[in-house]
């Protein structure tokens, strides 16, 4: 009898213990959770989502859909954000206050050929300023375009 009490004892004990720890867990999961949703309010306060495109004219197109960038980024920002800016060669002009791409993701840099910056409305439509001087909207989609000079804003990316 003194083996069965003993037993019954353990198995109380270890009963309490198991269910203090699922308590604890669970209100660890609360804690996470909570602070998980305070910090995705932040983040909806300082970013904006955007659908962003690549689209090498070749049939290579890579999407990057539901991307979050900082509030106020414009779509050259945006795009050294996303695919990284030793991924972007561009040359400034001043006179013009705009960048050109010359190659995005190591494609480019040939005469024949050149990167145009679209935006999705609803249609697409080739971007009449500057990259750098454009900033998409929450929800919207940006694109670049890489085609033939003769071309160059005729088609659409995607």
């Amino acid at each position: 009898m003194s083996a069965n009490k003993t037993l019954l004892l353990l198995l109380s004990a270890f009963a309490v213990l198991s269910f203090s720890g699922a308590l604890y867990m669970y209100n660890e999961y609360r804690v996470l959770d909570q602070n998980y949703q305070a910090i995705q309010e932040n983040i909806d306060n300082v970013s904006i989502n955007i659908d962003f495109i690549v689209d090498f004219g070749n049939g290579t197109i890579i999407y990057f859909n539901q991307t979050r960038v900082p509030v106020g980024f414009t779509m050259y920002d945006s795009t050294e954000f996303i695919i990284g800016e030793e991924n972007v060669d561009s040359t400034y002009y001043s006179d013009f206050n705009a960048y050109f791409v010359n190659s995005l993701l190591g494609t480019g840099n040939n005469p024949e050929y050149a990167w145009s910056a679209w935006h999705y409305q609803q249609d697409w439509e080739l971007l009449e300023i500057g990259s750098n001087l454009f900033i998409p909207k929450d929800g919207q989609t940006i694109a670049w375009y890489y085609q033939d000079v003769n071309e160059f804003g005729l088609g659409n990316p995607n």
